[in-house]
């Protein structure tokens, strides 16, 4: 054996044992993350939950700049979700922090990256405004992220531009909770933005909200290719927008996806769905 093949059986072997242990790491990480969230949901006091998530928070956004972390795939780890579209452009995760008195506050990463993960720039998402009905016509920076939890996305192509479209949720207030359909834009030169006009009825981001009594279903079919939701009407017919007291009709809303972007029919049934 020559020496430049026993140079090259000992690179890969050293390069072999650092990828392993690499993901050993990633993986104890991933475990502390898990803990750290289990107290962050049932802590005994709020200072307990605060502490905890201060933790985690530091924990995650340590883990996400260490190199080769856009590749790990997280299995574990319920409370926080982890999102990232099938071209890989980027990941989003969201978590919040439930206080006994019924309030939530909610916190976020973005990390943007190229599609082998070599370079990545983080965005930290923190709870600065609370989402109103009369933002559905802005755009927000991410530094003035309005707080929910993601637990879908969904990448819509409009001429030579992909959008993805994110669903939500907020645990508003004790009387009402919010679905949200928002719009998140990923440049490579720019900083990530939420909210854009690809909805046929002029919003840049759907704020369904309701009963806190009353769950509702927001989710999307891929078959379909339909983002379908309940239609919500006041209990009494009569009390426009407030929605303490907004529940199901047994209808549904939709948004189609088309080459111009979301399309709403309201109003529909559809069969077999629960």
């Amino acid at each position: 054996m020559t020496i430049k093949k026993i140079i090259i059986y000992i690179s890969l072997f050293i390069c072999c044992n650092y990828v392993r242990s690499q993901e050993v790491n990633f993986q104890e990480q991933e475990s502390s993350i898990i803990s750290l969230a289990k107290t962050i949901l049932a802590g005994e006091t709020d200072s307990l939950r605060d502490s905890a998530n201060n933790q985690l928070k530091k924990l995650l956004i340590d883990m996400i700049n260490t190199k080769k972390s856009y590749q790990y795939e997280f299995k574990n780890t319920e409370h926080i979700s982890i999102l990232q579209p099938q071209d890989k452009k980027f990941k989003i995760i969201t978590w919040f922090v439930p206080y006994i008195n019924g309030d939530f506050k909610y916190f976020g990463v973005i990390q943007k990256c190229n599609k082998r993960g070599t370079k990545c720039h983080t965005y930290i998402l923190e709870d600065n405004i609370e989402l109103m009905q009369n933002n559905t016509n802005t755009n927000i920076t991410f530094n003035k992220w309005y707080g929910c939890l993601y637990y879908n996305i969904i990448p819509i192509k409009i001429g030579k531009k992909t959008y993805y479209t994110l669903l939500g949720w907020d645990g508003s207030s004790p009387d009402t909770n919010k679905k949200i359909i928002d719009v998140l834009t990923i440049n490579k030169k720019e900083d990530p933005v939420f909210g854009a006009d690809i909805f046929n009825n002029k919003k840049t981001r759907i704020i369904i909200e309701y009963s806190s009594q009353y769950p509702i279903s927001l989710q999307y079919d891929s078959n379909l290719e339909y983002i379908v939701f309940d239609h919500l009407e006041p209990i009494d017919e009569i009390s426009i927008n407030n929605f303490s007291i907004y529940a199901t009709n047994l209808s549904y809303d939709v948004f189609k996806k088309t080459k111009l972007g979301w399309e709403l029919e309201q109003k529909i049934y559809l069969n077999n769905r629960k």
